[in-house]
């Protein structure tokens, strides 16, 4: 075993349980306890919060308890969460060098532990920090092991055998080690998150006992004062039928209920005080709160300027896994696994988000007024269209087809400007105005003279 406070080649940090050691009694670096993932209340929030955030004797173990209760029961937090990491993840990555992908980098980035990867360096914004051990699996393909967050201290560097330890041994002891988190003392963004969840689960718990009291019918049962018999037979036969208030008393006594005044208005209480709670989760980890619930006052305006605010969370996380990939501790590990990443860096593809009928106006635009090529496979592949089996066969008839069509209208062209050309039948001139004779004129004014007299009567 090498000794503390020096690396030591190829060693990976183990964790386990306790029945895990050994007859050989091999030592484990992490022993892992059960965590604590019920009654919790506010009380005992702050006092770990104190507990964890104090300068010297300070421990993070029952507020990352908090968290991962909170990530396991709460349905509303574990979507939000989902969706922030899925935002993420969903634009690809590559490694270009001279501005040229490398094939080969690229190729271990679709594996799987990349897109866990990913996601482990958005969740320490929410943890406060993420610690990772990257290795080669049996069969050569890379892997990395995520180490649980209450047994490694980010102030003093140390990895700790126990959540309750205050020491540790140096993280630089073990090999490929890469620390995500810029304030060794930051608590995450769960710090803020997790009194919504408290509450919520508190008024959940009230709303549920609302409701079996006032919810269900009381049934009364009577008996005789001195039979007690009948008053056990009673309390059997309750007990059997279920698990709604149940009043026994004897006939001489009497029960009166008096309900609450507005049912409907204390239900709505608990029910607003819940839907509070999620908006203000919702607000903590997405910015927003319309593009996750849908408000009666939402407008598509409002929607929209949302909607902006969650891209620009996600543009802030995006950056944050293009720092850490692009960091000289990322790269230097990767070097180490056998992955040539010298001179190059990594960067998001951007994605083209264009309308599908917009795609289409432009492509016949730039074909038909600019006579630009048009690639058929771009068209399929763009419009999602399936290429038929016997393309060939169809592009084949298809051009002679087409080539048909032009000796036609060629042969119709010529046709025509070959009728243009023949001579036409020659049309008197006619004279120009300024050659007009006067006589001319005054003779085309009167009408021309009968050619049998005149006709008239004297």
């Amino acid at each position: 075993m090498a000794k503390k406070g020096r690396p030591a080649t190829n060693r990976r940090i183990q964790a386990g349980g306790f029945a895990q050691i050994s007859p050989e009694r091999q030592r484990l670096d992490i022993l892992l306890q059960a965590p604590e993932l019920f009654h919790f209340d506010i009380a005992k929030y702050m006092s770990s919060l104190s507990s964890a955030t104090a300068i010297d004797m300070y421990n993070r173990a029952r507020l990352y308890d908090m968290y991962q209760s909170a990530f396991l029961t709460d349905p509303h937090l574990i979507g939000i969460k989902r969706k922030r990491l899925v935002g993420a993840c969903r634009t690809p990555i590559e490694f270009v060098r001279n501005n040229k992908p490398d094939e080969e980098v690229n190729a271990v980035l679709k594996q799987s532990w990349f897109r866990r990867f990913r996601k482990d360096v958005v969740e320490s914004e929410l943890w406060g920090f993420s610690l990772l051990q990257f290795y080669r699996d049996s069969d050569g393909s890379i892997n990395y092991d995520s180490i649980p967050r209450k047994h490694y201290d980010p102030v003093k560097q140390v990895v700790l055998r126990y959540q309750s330890d205050v020491d540790g041994e140096p993280v630089d002891s073990f090999s490929n080690t890469l620390v995500v988190g810029d304030d060794p003392r930051g608590v995450g963004l769960m710090s803020a998150i997790m009194p919504y969840v408290l509450y919520k689960r508190g008024n959940m718990g009230d709303w549920a006992q609302f409701c079996q009291i006032f919810g269900m019918p009381i049934r009364e049962y009577t008996y005789d004062a001195g039979d007690e018999e009948a008053r056990k037979r009673l309390i059997e036969d309750a007990r059997r039928q279920g698990a709604n208030a149940v009043y026994i008393h004897p006939k001489e006594s009497a029960l009166n209920i008096i309900e609450s005044g507005n049912k409907t208005g204390s239900s709505d209480l608990y029910k607003d005080f819940t839907a509070e709670c999620d908006s203000q989760m919702s607000i903590a980890m997405l910015g927003n709160t319309l593009t996750t619930d849908a408000k009666a006052t939402g407008t598509q305006a409002l929607g929209t300027v949302h909607q902006e605010e969650e891209d620009e969370i996600k543009e802030e996380d995006e950056a944050l896994i293009l720092a850490v990939l692009n960091g000289s501790q990322m790269l230097k590990i990767l070097q180490t696994l056998g992955l040539n990443v010298e001179g190059g860096e990594f960067r998001f593809i951007e994605a083209r988000n264009i309308d599908k009928t917009v795609q289409l106006n432009a492509v016949t635009q730039l074909h038909e007024k600019l006579g630009l090529p048009i690639d058929d496979d771009y068209l399929y592949d763009t419009f999602d269209i399936d290429k038929p089996e016997n393309y060939d066969q169809l592009k084949a008839e298809a051009l002679k087809k087409e080539e048909e069509r032009r000796k036609q209208q060629d042969a119709m062209m010529q046709k025509l400007q070959k009728g243009g050309n023949e001579k036409k039948p020659k049309m008197p001139e006619l004279k120009n105005e300024v050659e007009v004779s006067f006589w001319d004129k005054v003779r085309g004014f009167f009408s021309e003279a009968p050619q049998d007299g005149a006709g008239f009567p004297f």
